[in-house]
């Protein structure tokens, strides 16, 4: 009678150590795919913030190359302008040749002058070639000015001369 009870107990037993055995390897497999499932996910978050870093350090790189296009292209307006301007000066400068040509003063060719230089400085700044006017240029005009002074002068003395002549 008591056999049937120990056999009962001990398939009871053997039945919860299996039970537990089984309970432990699952338990023990859920462990393991929740350890691997942690690894997973903190491989990933780190890739995550590697890539964000990453995106990060383009941005910034992006930002500062269109920065920099941004300088290029203001100081090409910049040069641009100057060579404008410097081409402007150039052309007035020939209308200012042909008026002392016509008619030369030295106030004129001091003015000439002058433009020329600052015409000039802008050129050098803009890297071109500079104008160069011939020394004889100035020469010339101051002579044929200095004539032409005189010439008015005489003028003026004949003209007063002749109003106030009482003879």
């Amino acid at each position: 009678m008591v056999f049937p009870f120990i056999i009962g107990a001990l398939g009871l037993a053997v039945g919860a150590v299996a039970g537990t055995f089984t309970t432990h390897a699952v338990g023990e497999k859920d462990r393991q795919a929740a350890k691997y499932h942690r690894k997973i996910a903190n491989e990933l978050s780190e890739q995550y913030a590697e890539l964000e870093q990453r995106y990060y350090e383009l941005a910034d790189k992006s930002q500062r190359q269109i920065q920099d296009l941004i300088r290029q292209k203001a100081l090409d307006e910049v040069e641009k302008d100057c060579l404008r301007l410097a081409l402007r000066l150039q052309q007035h400068l020939i209308y200012l040749m042909a008026d002392i040509d016509r008619e030369p003063s030295i106030y004129a060719l001091q003015s000439f002058r002058e433009a020329v230089d600052i015409t000039n400085e802008v050129l050098c700044e803009a890297n071109e070639e500079l104008i160069l006017i011939p020394s004889y240029y100035y020469a010339r005009n101051k002579v044929r000015a200095i004539q032409q002074q005189q010439l008015i002068n005489s003028q003026n003395q004949q003209f007063i001369s002749s109003r106030f002549d009482i003879s």
